[in-house]
């Protein structure tokens, strides 16, 4: 659960013999599962994200005004990546909740 205003660090365990540092392209999105208009999709891409080849994992850093950005609503997630040799990947569709805060804003 990532819950608003607060600077989370969400992990990805790559579960395949992929080499992680193969990798050349990423993208992470957030998308409103309700399809909300008032709600963007959030995508980050190789800059905003820390690589670990033998961890398998990806994890991306979010700031308090990322989260904020969020509703109280459930949102997809998804990671795509291009390597290399140009082969592309991408995670299976995950619903990742999104917990309230009482008082709103950057703290």
């Amino acid at each position: 659960m990532i819950i608003r205003g607060t600077t989370p660090t969400v992990v990805f365990k790559v579960k395949t013999d992929l080499d992680l540092s193969e990798i050349v392209e990423l993208w992470i999105t957030f998308k409103p599962k309700t399809g909300d208009p008032r709600q963007r999709d959030m995508t980050y891409d190789l800059e905003d994200v820390t690589i670990d080849p033998l961890l398998k994992t990806i994890s991306l850093f979010m700031s308090q005004e990322d989260t904020l950005a969020f509703n109280e609503k459930p949102y997809n997630v998804q990671v795509r990546l291009r390597t290399q040799d140009d082969s592309a990947y991408a995670s299976s569709i995950i619903e990742e909740p999104i917990g309230r805060i009482l008082k709103d804003g950057v703290i």
